[in-house]
């Protein structure tokens, strides 16, 4: 059966008044402030080339400074690579054939004082 949530009704409104707040005056900073024209870059010039000339130290044969760039695409890099670190690790097998969790406690099996698991207790009923 599907039921309603309950919801807090005598909650604290002040975190919900400080962010419409901030929202309103970002809106007016933004809307109201003076961008000045969006500067290109020549039609011939080429950021996929420029930012490989900068990986490779020849910024001198780049048509486009691209060094803001180069800082975004390095930190991207780095990202990725410890997104791909942390998926194999996390689905990496122990030497016993069970998999890295770090949601569990690894299986740990209850002691005397604890209540049996059900799994532990189909057991006992199947004996």
């Amino acid at each position: 059966m599907v039921t309603r949530p309950e919801l807090k009704e005598d909650g604290n409104y002040a975190n919900g008044l400080a962010a419409a707040v901030l929202f309103v005056v970002l809106a007016a900073v933004f809307l109201t402030s003076n961008f000045g024209e969006a500067a290109g870059f020549a039609e011939d010039a080429s950021l996929v080339a420029g930012i490989g000339y900068a990986l490779m130290d020849l910024q001198t044969m780049s048509a486009v400074a691209v060094e803001g760039f180069l800082a975004a695409f390095e930190i991207i890099g780095l990202v990725l690579v410890v997104a791909t670190v942390a998926a194999v690790t996390l689905a990496r097998r122990q030497s016993d054939g069970s998999y890295v969790t770090a949601l569990t406690d690894g299986g740990r099996k209850a002691s005397d004082s604890e209540e049996p698991r059900s799994s532990e207790r189909d057991e006992e009923v199947a004996d």
